[in-house]
């Protein structure tokens, strides 16, 4: 019995620092993103369901990139469309390229997940 209460919390004990760090993006960053989302689905639901629903999506998008690969993703995912020279940094490189397709494929499973239309 006592073999089993102490088995029981070791493995307490290491789960519990997994579920404060459930989420590895900064809280400005998530706040960032919720905007801009709130944003793009502007008129589409009420506050209170857009925030929530938005607060989803980045969640899923967590899940797959830590906060370093997601500012670089996202970064590339903005500017890929500038004109010329400055687009084609991110245009031309494969790994932005493929850190691009990635982000919109987890963008749109996670849409689709929190039940956004787009």
């Amino acid at each position: 019995m006592k073999s089993t209460r102490l088995a029981l919390l070791a493995a307490s004990l290491c789960v519990l620092p997994s579920v404060g760090m459930a989420n590895s993006f900064s809280t400005v960053t998530s706040v960032q993103y919720v905007q801009a989302c709130i944003l793009l689905n502007e008129g589409k639901m009420n506050t209170y369901e857009v925030t929530y629903k938005c607060s989803c999506v980045i969640d899923k998008i967590a899940d797959v990139f830590t906060q370093e690969e997601y500012e670089y993703v996202s970064t590339g995912f903005r500017y890929k469309n500038l004109p010329g020279d400055r687009g084609g940094v991110f245009r031309d490189n494969e790994d932005v390229s493929q850190g691009i397709g990635l982000f919109t494929k987890t963008q749109i499973e996670a849409y689709d997940s929190c039940r956004i239309r787009r």
